[in-house]
């Protein structure tokens, strides 16, 4: 099956299915399984050449939420206003304990380098709204590979049908725009490529169109528990064609090393866990000797969670606890960790285009930051359930310069 990983935030707390197929979909939190049927409208690929250019002017402090970007600039999150307004909006159960100073990935020093000009991400998950404010800026390209045709909406009246892709997508490449968010790689362009059945032909298919298409980074915010010989040879070949995919580790809190085959543990790809805004592995993580990086994934229930653009197309998100436009919402899971880091790479390709996968994996573990408790236990900088500690982005952005010279 490929599944989501996936926790969003509402009332009661929801893990979507968004991916058919067949398998399990199980974590630590409520869940109620959604499916969802395309909707007819089909939106216009977007061109670059005709876009309009971003303003790289605003200060990024400018933008509309910067503010609850904790993943950003957590210690602005620690504003005494900031944590009232939300304290009150979560009924005083938010304390300013509940973000760590640390809990960022240190990416503003990094923005002074570059924020990913013209890199290509190409996204694969089950589609995106091409039309949002706080996206469509950056959207050169789409694909509906399951119909061979462009329209990858998935949008809908129904709050129920959610578009986990437009979420994910967010975190990327959300321009400086003076609204809503920022993604970690704000000038990057995007690929949105919807691919919804698990069936090894397709996948590929989706893989080798971003490799066509000019991709340098593939984030996949999903797994399928079960990855076949294939597969793994398709991620090896974009592997050594220089091209960087990114996998989500999953929600359910469990070791991948108890006979599990999934895509976040193939020697060719990035394999991505969560952290928290208590500076520290989520509950939520899966883990295991093969997972590479940790990057913040929001931890709903004992904080805030991560925010991100809205999933609901059309109708808007109601997981905005009054703080945010229907545009836009507080989330959690290893899916949106995935994405952070998936931006991080694109910065790196842009002050360096030469490196390989190979270097790009090596800076991230050489440069990450050891987090946890008393209970962290690296050994020769490994950490079972931490991995090789968190991404920073600004250490991987010098190193990856550095290289050049």
């Amino acid at each position: 099956m490929m599944n989501s990983k996936l926790i969003m935030a509402s009332i009661v707390l929801t893990s979507l299915l968004i991916l058919g197929g067949c398998g399990s979909d199980s974590d630590n939190y409520d869940k109620t399984p959604t499916t969802k049927t395309p909707t007819t409208k089909t939106p216009i690929p977007k061109n670059p050449s005709t876009e309009t250019p971003i303003d790289n002017s605003l200060n990024i402090s400018s933008e509309q939420y910067y503010k609850y970007l904790w993943h950003i600039d957590s210690q602005n999150s620690l504003n005494k206003e900031v944590t009232q307004e939300v304290s009150a909006a979560l009924n005083n159960s938010y304390i300013i304990d509940d973000i760590d100073a640390d809990a960022d990935i240190n990416i503003l020093d990094a923005w002074k380098i570059t924020k990913g000009k013209d890199v290509i991400i190409a996204i694969i998950d089950d589609g995106a709204d091409v039309n949002h404010e706080d996206l469509k800026a950056n959207i050169i390209l789409t694909r509906n590979i399951d119909y061979g045709i462009a329209d990858v909406s998935n949008t809908s009246n129904d709050i129920n049908f959610a578009s986990h892709g437009n979420t994910v997508a967010g975190f990327m490449v959300a321009p400086i725009n003076g609204i809503g968010i920022i993604g970690t790689a704000p000038e990057a362009k995007l690929i949105i490529i919807k691919q919804e059945l698990a069936i090894d032909s397709k996948i590929i298919k989706a893989f080798e169109f971003a490799k066509n298409n000019g991709a340098k980074v593939i984030n996949c915010s999903w797994g399928t528990e079960n990855v076949s010989e294939a597969i793994i040879a398709e991620l090896k070949s974009l592997y050594e064609a220089g091209i960087t995919v990114v996998f989500a580790s999953g929600n359910n809190g469990l070791s991948l090393d108890d006979n599990i085959a999934d895509e976040s543990e193939i020697e060719w790809v990035i394999g991505v866990g969560a952290s928290g805004e208590n500076n520290d592995v989520t509950d939520y993580s899966n883990y295991g000797k093969h997972i590479d990086i940790l990057a913040p994934g929001g931890n709903i229930g004992k904080s805030i969670g991560i925010l991100g653009l809205d999933d609901t197309g059309t109708q808007g998100s109601t997981n905005n606890y009054g703080l945010v436009s229907n545009n836009y919402t507080f989330a959690a899971g290893t899916s949106f960790s995935t994405p952070v880091v998936a931006g991080v790479i694109a910065l790196m390709y842009s002050v360096n285009p030469n490196i390989t996968p190979k270097q790009v994996r090596e800076i991230l573990i050489a440069t990450a930051d050891k987090i946890g408790g008393n209970d962290a236990n690296y050994q020769n900088g490994f950490d079972i359930k931490r991995a090789y500690g968190k991404i920073n982005a600004t250490k991987a952005i010098q190193e990856t310069k550095r290289l050049m010279q």
